[in-house]
Parts: structure tokens; sequence; C-alpha cells
């Protein structure tokens, strides 16, 4: 089977990448913590995750927002706390930093794109029919900036 990526324009001597398929998390929360943090620095993002993950740090929430309480921080009217999500988030991040690693890219890295799409349908046994487990893939891009 072939892998379709998301991001067309992968060069393999400035860029890695790393792929998780049909992780058990929300479509929409992941939507919005890639948001947050595309196009930072790997060792920011890094550490924002891991504040997420600790309930320290507040991802703002722009587009799937309907009945979200305020959360404190400067400019921010929507947002929660995706634990799992940045959990998940965070082994590719540091996967993907690897993997760069592994290729000898030189440089300071940056999360040059970070897409979810909606993973296969699977059920869950249930009481009578069942239901749908919600599964995502989450594709991360790490690389060098072009000046």
């Amino acid at each position: 089977m072939v892998q379709k990526y998301s991001f067309q324009n992968f060069d393999k001597e400035t860029m890695a990448r790393a792929c998780g398929q049909n992780l058990q998390i929300s479509l929409k929360k992941t939507v919005e913590t890639a948001k947050a943090i595309q196009g930072k620095k790997v060792s920011t993002v890094i550490a924002f995750l891991e504040k997420v993950m600790e309930q320290k740090a507040v991802v703002p929430y722009t587009k799937f927002r309907a009945e979200m309480p305020h959360k404190k921080g400067a400019g921010i009217a929507a947002g929660a706390y995706p634990v799992f999500v940045a959990r998940d988030l965070l082994k590719l991040v540091k996967s993907a930093q690897k993997n760069a690693s592994e290729q000898e890219i030189s440089g300071e890295l940056y999360l040059l794109s970070v897409s979810g799409r909606k993973g296969s349908a699977r059920y869950h046994y249930g009481r009578y029919s069942g239901r749908k487990i919600k599964s995502t893939n989450v594709e991360v891009i790490v690389g060098v900036k072009k000046k």
C-alpha cells in the first residue's frame, strides 16, 4: 500500500517527517493544537506540549469552540487542555527531531507542517450495536527554514 502524505513540497535534504496512523485522539482537538504549534521552534514546541500535559498552558481554540469556556491568558477567548493530543503530538515531534538528527540535518529546527486527517472508522463493542472509535492520522514535518 502506498503512503499518501499531505505535505507536497518535501525536501529530503532539509526536512524530516514523522507520521502517526489511527491514533485514538480527537480530530478537532488535534487541528486546534496543530494550529497553535505550527511554525515554531521544535524546542519551544516540546516545552509548550509538556506544559499542556501538566495543564499549565492553554491551547487556544479558534474554530471548534462551541460552548467552550474562557481561559486565563493573553488574547485567549476559548481554550482547553488537550492532554492526550499533546502526549501523542509530543511523541511525533520528538520522533521527527530524532529522524532529522539521523539524516544529519544541521541548524535550528522548526515545525514546518502539522496536519491532522480523519482516520479509519472502527467500531468498539457495545451494548447493542457498538460505538465508533475516534481515530486521527497525524503528519509532522520538521526542517530548517530557508532564508
